[in-house]
């Protein structure tokens, strides 16, 4: 921000379509206007422009605004660009083939995890995500995957203190049982999430690397508890978790496209 080219106006619009895009619904001006510190005028300004341009839209009726496509479009053209699709799609369809479970791909946007390709199966529970979706990080099988290279500062500077909020039966709430859990994860090379996110949810992750050994993106197995054990999640589902991050992994660091 101290840079001599930048630019404020183009700064608090796009504050106010992160705004917008970060809310789970549809904003008012008001709203709006008190979330980014400016007064409506200035606010209405912005959002029309936006609005004309087709990054949001605005219900003629109750008057509240939700992102466009446009916002849509251009996440899919960073992750095209990162060619993260189009390379783990096969390896998640016959993940899911193999497996017998819903399969999905994630990234991490700091402490939530965002959906952006899922493989779904017959009889498998979904907890209402589809693409684009967001999660927190500390519940979930697949952001806890990517956060397994943090050390126990890094994750607390990461999540805080704590409590942590409670989303399942059996949500780690704390610094020290999240890193404890972190730990094992690390040793296994997967992760797993039983009754966390959601009751009933059992599901495998792995971490998925670039060619530099970052951690980039998460692959995930997630079943019913009904219909699998905490036993056969580890002995039979994650070791396909593993191997399929570990082919993505390889797929993605001998990409030429990608150098």
């Amino acid at each position: 921000m101290g840079s001599a080219y930048f630019v404020k106006s183009l700064a608090r619009g796009l504050t106010i379509l992160e705004t917008i895009a970060n809310s789970e619904r549809s904003l008012s001006l008001t709203e709006i206007a008190s979330a980014v510190e400016l007064d409506k005028s200035t606010t209405f300004g912005f959002l029309s422009t936006l609005e004309d341009l087709g990054y949001l839209e605005r219900n003629p009726k109750s008057k509240l605004y939700r992102p466009g496509l446009k916002v849509l479009n251009l996440g899919f053209a960073y992750l095209n660009s990162r060619g993260i699709i189009q390379i783990a799609k096969p390896y998640l369809k016959a993940l899911s083939d193999e497996a017998g479970a819903r399969t999905d791909i994630s990234l991490r946007d700091g402490k939530e995890i965002v959906t952006v390709a899922i493989e779904r199966a017959p009889r498998i529970m979904d907890i209402g995500t589809r693409v684009g979706s967001r999660l927190p990080v500390h519940c979930t099988s697949s952001g806890k995957a990517q956060l397994i290279d943090l050390c126990h500062d890094e994750l607390v500077n990461l999540l805080g203190e704590g409590p942590y909020p409670v989303w399942g039966p059996n949500t780690l709430t704390t610094p020290d049982a999240s890193f404890a859990d972190l730990d094992q994860a690390r040793q296994r090379g997967y992760a797993i999430g039983d009754d966390e996110v959601a009751a009933g949810l059992r599901a495998a992750s792995a971490p998925i690397r670039d060619r530099e050994g970052r951690i980039v993106a998460a692959i995930c197995a997630s079943m019913p508890s009904a219909l699998i054990s905490r036993h056969e999640m580890e002995a039979v589902v994650a070791p396909k978790v593993v191997f399929t991050a570990g082919q993505i992994s390889a797929a993605l660091s001998t990409d030429v496209s990608l150098l």
